[in-house]
């Protein structure tokens, strides 16, 4: 055997390194934290998205292998260069970042696979595109990035969509509309401190935006009497709770994917899902649609990736929603260790015709972990129109 070969231990090594790096991928992919991207992807694309996922939450080691072992699986691929890519881009080397980009783009046009969409790529053209001056692109482009990301997205990224947002004068999501006011049962409604909500003020705009939204919360104390205002400001986690950031190619709002029906469910398969207009007041704001076509009884879902809360804390969860024969349904699943997902309800059927808007708090179980939005046009042949999705913590 020449020197240049290598001997049988060090190719059963390689293997094995191969295999392990084949497994921590695998145990990223099957905990959902790439989900959504694993649809449309060859393999040596997945694992450069699992690379690329890993630089956002700061794991270079994971990210190392990821990007390794896109090479090992598709040798045509510039796994290195995307590494290098995605890693100048989470620590901020900006400037590093657009000569790697650069150089992969000259190599074969756009780096590998979804790669060229994810969420990495995406934030870096939104600093680039606000570089030279054209803010309303990187705006554009920085929603979708974090919408792409979900719980993934970087605080550079947030920081960097709440500046557009600034910077951005007449922002194309609509006419300005009012801030709304949004019922609340004060007998449900309380985190047990000793007060109960008795009155939600959200801005639209800000919600539509993206950035962090102004709310003016009421209260009142166990005996009824009243608590006083408060004014603070929330980041709502629920992804483009407007519906204003965009679409993906089956025209579904961006942040959110189709919901499986559910074991043992009868009802018939789902509706015409898009993002549209419903009229408010005069006023044509965007709008999640679903419409069950005036058929058969339907159940039409859309749901969110799984967003890491904080065990026992006090959530405020609020929708607005048009509701034209259908049966919508706003609220989220739960999930613990060692236990079944868990729905919780927010706006719950059953409603008559019209705009119907609903607030409510969640004190969350101490052994919940992350949750989940969901959206339903539950077994109608109805339409619903969803123009607002919100779930912001309230506590600490």
């Amino acid at each position: 055997m020449s020197e240049s070969q290598p001997t049988l231990g060090e190719v059963e090594s390689r293997r094995a390194r191969i295999r392990r790096r084949h497994a921590l991928a695998a145990v990223l992919i099957l905990s959902g934290a790439v989900l959504g991207f694993t649809a449309r992807c060859g393999l040596s694309a997945l694992f450069v998205n699992v690379g690329n996922l890993a630089v956002l939450r700061g794991t270079d080691e994971l990210a190392v292998s990821a990007f390794e072992t896109a090479a090992v699986v598709d040798s045509t691929s510039d796994a290195e260069g995307n590494y290098r890519l995605s890693r100048a881009l989470g620590r901020g080397a900006y400037d590093n970042a657009a000569d790697e980009l650069a150089a992969l783009r000259s190599l074969g046009g756009t780096p590998r696979g979804v790669a060229s969409r994810s969420s990495v790529l995406l934030h870096l053209e939104a600093i680039l595109a606000r570089r030279t001056g054209d803010s309303k692109r990187a705006l554009a482009l920085i929603r979708e990035s974090v919408a792409r990301a979900g719980v993934n997205a970087p605080d550079a990224a947030l920081v960097l969509l709440d500046e557009l947002l600034q910077d951005v004068a007449d922002p194309p999501y609509g006419p300005a509309l009012a801030t709304v006011e949004l019922p609340v049962n004060p007998r449900r409604d309380t985190c047990g401190d000793g007060r109960r909500l008795a009155q939600v003020r959200l801005a639209r705009n800000d919600i539509a935006a993206g950035g962090s939204v102004r709310a003016e919360l009421g209260w009142m104390d166990d005996a009824g009497r009243p608590g006083g205002m408060d004014s603070r400001r929330l980041r709502n986690l629920a992804p483009n709770g407007g519906f204003t950031w965009g679409v993906t190619s089956a025209r579904l709002p961006l942040g959110f994917t189709p919901h499986p029906q559910s074991p043992g469910d009868d009802s018939a398969p789902s509706g015409a899902i898009h993002v549209g207009f419903a009229d408010l007041n005069g006023l044509p704001v965007s709008a999640l649609v679903m419409d069950n076509l005036n058929g058969p009884a339907r159940t039409s879902r859309l749901r969110s990736d799984w967003i890491p809360v904080t065990p026992g804390a006090c959530y405020l969860l609020a929708s607005e929603v048009w509701v034209g024969g259908g049966q919508p349904h706003f609220g989220l699943y739960l999930r613990a260790p060692g236990r079944s997902d868990t729905a919780v309800f927010g706006l719950q059927g059953g409603l008559p015709d019209g705009w119907r808007r609903e607030a409510r708090l969640l004190r969350l179980p101490p052994d919940v972990e992350a949750v989940q939005v969901f959206l339903w046009n539950y077994r109608s042949s109805g339409t619903t129109a969803f123009a607002m999705a919100f779930v912001a913590r309230l506590d600490g």
